[in-house]
């Protein structure tokens, strides 16, 4: 009965720690370099048509729809249609999950937002990983070792800087 109880406790534990998960290691339950195959199966994922591009003159993240730009990204996106999504308690309309085409794994996380959220997610981001890099009228970015996070009008970008240079 005590080891059934252990489990358990262990089990919850581990459980607690990975929806907690640390936006530097990963985003939400998932964490950065799994396999996307594995992660992002099954019948409630999607592709979207959309795909992240970085603009090497503005140095920014921009997501494209033409189809020439699209087949250029070093990404596809995949979402799930059932989640409820939120970022750190503030509600989302869409995360969409990049995976890089060349290796399969999971590096970049798009997060679609209300225009009226972009404060509140400066602010938990800040609290998360302190002062911005660079801050204009219309975008906030974090330039970091590890993440390359940008928070623009109608999207938040996480890449994992250590998955390849964009």
């Amino acid at each position: 009965m005590k080891r059934l109880l252990l489990a358990f406790v262990f089990v919850c534990a581990t459980a607690v720690a990975v929806h907690a998960m640390d936006i530097r290691q990963g985003f939400g339950k998932h964490r950065y370099g799994e396999s996307c195959q594995t992660l992002f199966s099954g019948p409630s994922f999607a592709v979207e048509r959309a795909r992240p591009v970085w603009n090497r003159q503005l140095q920014m993240f921009g997501l494209a729809y033409d189809p020439d730009v699209v087949a250029k990204s070093p990404f596809i996106l995949h979402y799930d249609k059932d989640e409820k999504p939120q970022f750190q308690g503030i509600p989302l309309n869409r995360i969409y999950y990049g995976c890089d085409k060349k290796t399969g794994r999971f590096s970049l996380v798009v997060l679609v937002h209300d225009l009226l959220t972009v404060k509140d997610l400066v602010k938990k981001t800040t609290a998360l990983l302190g002062e911005p890099t660079d801050t204009t009228m219309i975008q906030t970015i974090w330039v970091l070792p590890d993440l390359y996070v940008q928070i623009d009008q109608v999207y938040m970008i996480i890449y994992d800087r250590r998955a390849g240079k964009i």
